[in-house]
């Protein structure tokens, strides 16, 4: 061997149990060096060839050890099944190490049962595997511990290979059964205090483990309770004693033990001999895992890292603690908190703290200050359990005073009654003028308490005008900007309504007023951000104001303000039952996907039985006459939503009503004519005034969100017959979607066309002229959008495509704006 690194991956390349196991060392070890790797499998190669008799078992004694010519190819494991061995019959391999195979056996004297035979690989039989099996074969069967599995018979095979049999046990590592049953970590301390406690006695009895690890810990189920069962002493070393009278050299460049879970010094490699201590590091990486899910030193950088770089990260890095590793687990720690019986924050919280201590100290990279044995580590586990103080944790500032007293008990015995004669002196004088000074400061209290109370009414009565001064100016404000807006005055009115808001912010009036002002120069993000804000202050919504803000909502996205604004509509409607709520209807199917608190086949049933009333009763219709006649009434807000108004004949109120309008300054609703009956079909006091055309445009919405198509397309076509109304082409939209849902293609797809060219006739007709009035209210034409989209994306699949003269528009009323 060229090399003392090829030596030593070549000597521990021969521990490995499986030809996986050792190709993924060689992968690891060897790196890109091919050279390395071929030389090493030529020697490995060379290795497992029986080439010396001397390499072959001894079993009965020179006479009967096969020679070289007599030693057949070894025989597969398969063809062990069957073959008897004493009072043993093989039934089925379970496992395999680097020189010895694992059997299910059937024993069938004194007694049958189940067994677990190991026994030496045919062909494998050297010295140092023979010593090696033997040394296993005896620290086993020097324990007798109900956590270590038992040993029950031994010998050698008529080929020479010694064989001992042990107790089966049936079970999975400790980590996946843990994690099977979900153990919380109260239950998974406890499983582990019993392997501590295998572990100790193992000590006790003059052997190192040397490979504790979940796979060498195994439990099973008795009677339904979980057994702990520690395996495979096969590296296991003797404490100032031998295991056998056989030779075992452990070679100088070789690597006892699991390398994720092995102990500094086992990775050091040097004459540091290894002791007990080895075995509580392993200990605590196993108890790291349980708590974490994943091992102090990450299982693929290892698998990725050269072999001297893996030994250098276990010898010098330090792991995480189990706390620190879980809040970085991201997403994984739902997974591990599951496992765990526990919410992710609960598991951080348990572990962080006392069984950090107690981990870390198991891993402390220098073994004179781990745990002194299995047993200590078990009892601070306890300790933890039992929610008493555990002696990992380092000394505490109480227990150090302890301490000091301790060590100058004299001299604190002196100062401490010079300072209680001291003190019963000054206590005694205190007293005396206690009784003078209390009622000094009754007196004194007496005084400020009436200082204070005057200073607070005056501050509450200069806080109450100062607020009233602050809303008087912030009205006027809105006066002024409603004035500047009326007179085409674009920057000074957007300033005025900015004075106000910043004046007094937690108004609402000046939000919603501004809101209006954008309404009017078509600038719905601005708007809709107002009315939001309105909405948050408390604003009422059951004035004309609010109009087609539903409709506002949808056309920017605001979905949280939509269902804030229903959800006050509800409440409203739930107060008076019995009257019509049109406008709260048409607000609530604009929305293809109302709220699930919504029965929408109740308010189509509503809104089908309103009208119904509404020919029954011709006086209550607006502006009376025959059911055709469906013209507005005269100076109905629906004429006067996007025209300015007259300033008002009489003194601002900032406590009144806004117009209808929803522009110009607060004064008189258009519902409050005396000459108007009021009535619950529309006028006062519900506010919810709809002709019946659009009542009927309603309704047919209401039944297409209830999926009642033929009705729908019925009431969008009467609603879209008559000729009084301006709107009517807002039909158009709807009615494309009903006959498309209806299976009335062609038509849907003429219904669509025709809204096309009514929303781009109404765009073009504002063109270069935000400012004028419109045909149609402004809610209609933000509704007429929303509509046309819905529809187009229905009909087409996709959404439309933004119309360019919006974005000219939309910049032209921003121009007005700017000063």
């Amino acid at each position: 061997m060229s090399s003392p690194n090829e030596r030593s991956i070549f000597l521990e390349a021969l521990d490995s149990s499986t030809p996986d196991q050792r190709n993924d060392y060689l992968d690891s070890a060897c790196g890109d060096n091919a050279a390395l790797r071929a030389s090493v499998e030529a020697l490995l190669a060379a290795h497992d060839r029986p080439s010396n008799p001397l390499d072959n078992p001894l079993g009965k004694g020179l006479s009967e050890m096969p020679t070289i010519t007599s030693i057949a190819p070894p025989p597969k494991s398969p063809e062990h099944i069957g073959m008897k061995i004493g009072a043993y019959r093989l039934m089925e391999q379970i496992g395999e190490g680097g020189f010895g195979l694992v059997f299910v056996a059937q024993q069938e004297r004194p007694v049958k049962r189940r067994v677990a035979l190991k026994i030496v690989k045919p062909g494998t039989g050297s010295k140092e595997i023979i010593a090696r099996f033997e040394a296993e074969r005896q620290a086993v069967a020097l324990m007798d511990h109900p956590n270590i599995a038992q040993v029950f018979d031994a010998g050698v095979t008529d080929d020479a290979r010694p064989y001992f049999v042990m107790e089966l046990v049936r079970g999975v590592p400790i980590t996946e059964f843990c994690d099977n049953h979900q153990l919380d970590v109260a239950a998974r301390l406890s499983l582990f205090t019993d392997v501590c406690s295998a572990v100790q006695h193992a000590h006790q009895k003059g052997v190192i483990h040397r490979d504790i690890k979940p796979s060498n810990v195994m439990v099973t189920l008795h009677d339904d309770k979980p057994v702990v069962k520690v395996i495979d002493f096969g590296v296991a070393k003797a404490i100032g004693q031998s295991l056998t009278d056989k030779t075992i050299y452990t070679r100088f460049f070789s690597m006892i033990g699991t390398p994720l879970y092995m102990s500094p010094e086992q990775a050091e490699m040097s004459g540091l001999d290894v002791d007990t201590r080895s075995d509580i590091y392993s200990l605590g990486v196993m108890l790291y895992e349980l708590l974490t899910g994943t091992t102090p030193f990450d299982r693929e950088r290892l698998d990725s890292a050269g072999y001297d770089e893996m030994r250098r990260i276990i010898r010098e890095e330090e792991p995480p603690k189990p706390s620190a590793r879980l809040t970085t687990m991201g997403e994984r720690l739902s997974t591990v908190s599951v496992t765990r019986h526990t919410e992710p924050t609960r598991l951080t919280s348990t572990v962080r703290g006392d069984l950090d201590w107690i981990v870390m100290k198991s891993l402390d990279k220098d073994r004179t200050r781990r745990y002194e044995s299995a047993a200590a580590m078990a009892g601070d586990i306890r300790h933890y359990l039992n929610e008493e103080p555990i002696n990992a944790r380092p000394p505490s500032r109480s227990y150090q005073i302890r301490k000091f007293a301790q060590r100058n008990r004299v001299p604190l015995i002196t100062a401490s009654l010079v300072a209680v004669t001291m003190i019963i002196g000054l206590v005694t004088s205190l007293w005396q003028m206690s009784a003078a000074i209390d009622e000094r400061d009754m007196k004194d209290r007496a005084l400020q308490e009436a200082v204070q109370a005057k200073n607070d009414a005056t501050a509450a009565r200069l806080e109450v005008e100062q607020f009233a001064e602050r809303l008087t100016s912030a009205n006027l404000l809105v006066a002024s900007g409603q004035a500047h807006a009326d007179a085409e005055q674009w920057p000074e009115a957007r300033q005025d309504y900015a004075d106000a808001i910043q004046m007094q912010p937690s108004y609402y009036l000046p939000w919603v007023q501004r809101a209006q002002f954008f309404t009017r120069l078509k600038l719905w993000e601005e708007a809709a951000a107002d009315y939001e804000h309105g909405l948050s202050l408390g604003a009422p919504t059951d004035s004309p104001q609010w109009w087609g803000v539903h409709a506002l909502f949808q056309l920017t996205g605001n979905e949280p303000a939509y269902s804030k604004l229903l959800t006050k509509d509800l409440e409203r409607i739930q107060q008076h039952t019995e009257t019509p709520h049109w406008w709260t209807l048409r607000g609530l199917v604009i929305s293809a996907e109302p709220t699930s608190a919504i029965s929408i086949e109740q308010f189509a049933n509503d809104a089908e039985r309103w009208l119904t009333d509404q020919a029954a009763h011709p006086s209550h219709r607006p502006g009376g006459g025959p059911p055709r006649d469906r013209r507005p009434p005269r100076n109905s807000p629906l004429d006067e939503l996007d025209r300015p108004f007259d300033p008002p004949d009489r003194e601002f109120d900032p406590m009144d009503e806004p117009e209808g309008r929803g522009f110009g300054p607060p004064g008189r609703r258009p519902f409050d004519d005396p000459g108007r009956p009021r009535d619950h079909f529309g006028g006062p006091p519900s506010g919810d005034f709809l002709p019946r055309q659009v009542c009927q445009y309603v309704a047919g919405l209401a039944h297409l969100r209830a999926s009642d198509f033929e009705l729908a397309i019925d009431r969008l076509r009467e609603a879209g017959e008559d000729p009084n109304w301006p709107g009517a082409e807002i039909v158009q939209a709807p009615l494309a979607m009903a006959l498309h849902r209806s299976g009335q293609a062609d038509e849907a797809r003429e219904a669509l066309r025709a809204a096309d060219e009514s929303l781009g006739r109404w765009i073009r007709d504002l063109q270069g002229q935000p400012t004028r009035s419109s045909p149609i209210p402004w809610f209609d034409f933000v509704e007429a959008i929303v509509l046309h989209r819905e529809a187009t994306i229905l009909l087409t699949g996709y959404a439309p495509v933004e119309n360019p003269e919006l974005r000219v528009l939309r910049q032209t009323s921003l121009d007005l704006i700017l000063p």
